[in-house]
C-alpha cells in the first residue's frame, strides 16, 4: 500500500499494516488500528467486524494487487513458471504481509479456527489454477501424461511457500533464486 489511502477501508488497512508491523498481529489491537486510522473502535467495527476480518481484508488486498486472482485463461504451466520469479519478487516486497499470511495460515490449520475456511479456500484456489495449467501442458504434449496434475501443483505451491517461510527465518535464502531453480527443474521434465 504505497499510495496514500483514499477510502475508509484503505485507511483502516493501511493503519492495520503499520500496527501489525510494529506489534505483530497478536500484539496489535483494534484500538491501535482505529486510532491510527482516525476512527473510534466502533467506527472501525462498522467497516470490519473483527481484528481477523481486518487481517483477511489486508491479505485479500495483497493477493488482488499481486494479480494472483486474475488468472482468467488457463495457460501452460511453463508460462506460469516463467513468470514465477517476478511474482515471488513482488510478494517479498512486503515482508510484513508475508509474515502475517504465514502466521494466519498456520493458525488457521485447525478446522475450528475462524480463518480456516479462508486459508483452505485460498490454498485450494491457487492449487486448482496450477492443476489446470499442468493439465493444459499435458494436453499440449509439453508434459508426459503420466504426470499427476494434483501432485505437481501441490509441489509447486509447497516450494514457493516453503521458500518464503525459509526467507522469513533466514534472509540469505533467496525465494527468487529458488523459483528460478524450480523453473529449471520443470524444464527438465518438459517434452521436446
Amino acid at each position: 500500500m504505497d499510495s496514500p489511502p483514499r477510502t475508509s477501508q484503505e485507511r483502516i488497512l493501511s493503519a492495520a499494516k503499520q500496527v501489525f508491523a510494529a506489534h505483530g498481529y497478536r500484539g496489535g489491537s483494534l484500538n491501535d488500528v482505529a486510532t491510527l486510522a482516525g476512527y473510534t473502535r466502533a467506527g472501525l467495527l462498522h467497516h470490519y467486524p473483527s481484528k481477523q476480518a481486518v487481517l483477511l481484508a489486508l491479505l485479500d488486498l495483497r493477493d488482488e494487487r499481486l494479480g494472483t486472482r486474475d488468472w482468467r485463461e488457463v495457460e501452460s504451466i511453463f508460462t506460469v513458471i516463467e513468470r514465477l520469479p517476478d511474482l515471488v519478487r513482488r510478494i517479498l516486497e512486503d515482508r510484513v504481509l508475508v509474515q502475517l499470511a504465514h502466521a494466519l495460515t498456520a493458525e488457521a490449520s485447525e478446522s475450528g479456527h475462524p480463518a480456516h475456511e479462508w486459508a483452505a479456500g485460498r490454498q485450494d484456489q491457487l492449487r486448482q489454477r496450477l492443476v489446470a495449467s499442468v493439465r493444459h501442458s499435458i494436453d499440449a504434449r509439453e508434459l508426459a501424461p503420466s504426470i499427476d496434475p494434483e501432485s505437481l501443483a501441490a509441489v509447486i505451491l509447497a516450494a514457493v511457500e516453503g521458500l518464503e517461510a525459509q526467507w522469513l527465518i533466514n534472509e540469505s535464502v533467496s525465494p527468487v533464486q529458488g523459483a528460478r531453480t524450480l523453473r529449471q527443474l520443470l524444464e527438465g521434465i518438459r517434452l521436446r
